[in-house]
């Protein structure tokens, strides 16, 4: 997120007042039948890693690093969607994450600035192998590199790709999305665009969505995603939930006690169908009472039939 005088007004309301309660949120669906047997879960995170803002002393890149290595390294993700690092920050996670890969193009789709946003996608190279992948932006014109659509303050895209277990041969597909910060007319068009596009790329295949959509579990954009039919939110689907009372923003502030009513504006969707979420959590860990982001990361272990 663009840290503007505007946008550190706007990130204070999603910690708490935005939030509200989980009523509006769409029912689970109804439980697979007790024989489906199941695939070994995958660990898929989504984790906005926030921008090299050199202009910050109190979120430099220098100092964080060492902290999200740390948090990456104990969390081993099987694959993770992370929002906004710059190309410069992705290399430096390179030296540290060696058993990794990645995809992604950055949002104005100009691999020569690497001081610009990204939306990679981190895979376990000895569990997943590349199918295919691609990139649309969240404007009128999707397939035009570096558009910026609606009322939206900056270009935002998503990455996708189609993976293969090595294990088993088994496919499935991954979209990576950062929503715009300002825009509310442009969070929701993103929405219907994402859902649309989710349809059109994996049709029948599952398929899970990792993000920041600057978008609480009571907004418009969220209700558009979950309430599809062609996506499900992976927290209403899972029984299992750690951390669930805390938000997914901390702005750099440390949070002893997670406030009432705590917000969620990062998700994982899932396709509903014949896939399974067997945990949910939110990954709050500190260093010092310091963390590697002002976003926290949510991990799901999830599941495909048979």
């Amino acid at each position: 997120m663009k840290k503007t005088l505007l946008h550190l007004c706007l990130c204070a309301l999603p910690l708490f007042s935005l939030c509200g309660s989980e009523k509006d949120a769409p029912a689970p669906d109804p439980a697979p039948s007790s024989d489906t047997k199941w695939l070994e879960p995958i660990r898929v995170a989504t984790y906005n890693i926030q921008y090299d803002n050199a202009k910050d002393v109190n979120d430099k890149w220098e100092d964080r690093k060492e902290l999200l290595r740390q948090l990456l390294r104990s969390e081993r993700f099987d694959i993770f969607g992370a929002q906004e690092p710059f190309g410069t920050q992705i290399e430096d996670m390179e030296t540290f994450l060696t058993e990794y890969a990645w995809v992604g193009k950055n949002v104005i789709g100009d691999e020569s600035n690497r001081r610009r946003h990204y939306n990679p996608i981190f895979y376990r190279k000895d569990k997943f192998e590349v199918v295919e992948w691609g990139s649309f932006w969240y404007s009128e014109t999707p397939e035009t590199e570096g558009s910026k659509g609606w009322d939206s303050y900056s270009p935002r895209m998503c990455n996708w790709v189609r993976f293969r277990m090595k294990s088993n041969g088994r496919e499935f597909y991954h979209f990576n999305s950062h929503f715009d910060h300002i825009g509310t007319t442009a969070r929701v068009e993103s929405a219907k665009l994402l859902v649309a596009k989710v349809k059109e790329i994996a049709g029948d295949m599952p398929a899970f969505c990792t993000g920041d959509f600057n978008s609480n579990q009571n907004t418009e954009a969220y209700k558009v995603i979950a309430g599809s039919g062609i996506l499900a939110d992976s927290y209403t689907r899972c029984p299992a939930k750690s951390n669930a009372d805390w938000p997914t923003y901390n702005g750099y502030r440390y949070i002893a006690t997670p406030p009432a009513n705590a917000t969620r504006i990062d998700h994982i969707f899932v396709t509903p169908a014949r896939t399974k979420v067997v945990s949910w959590k939110i990954v709050n860990n500190s260093y010092g009472q310091k963390y590697p982001s002002d976003h926290f990361p949510v991990v799901i272990e999830w599941s495909l039939a048979e």
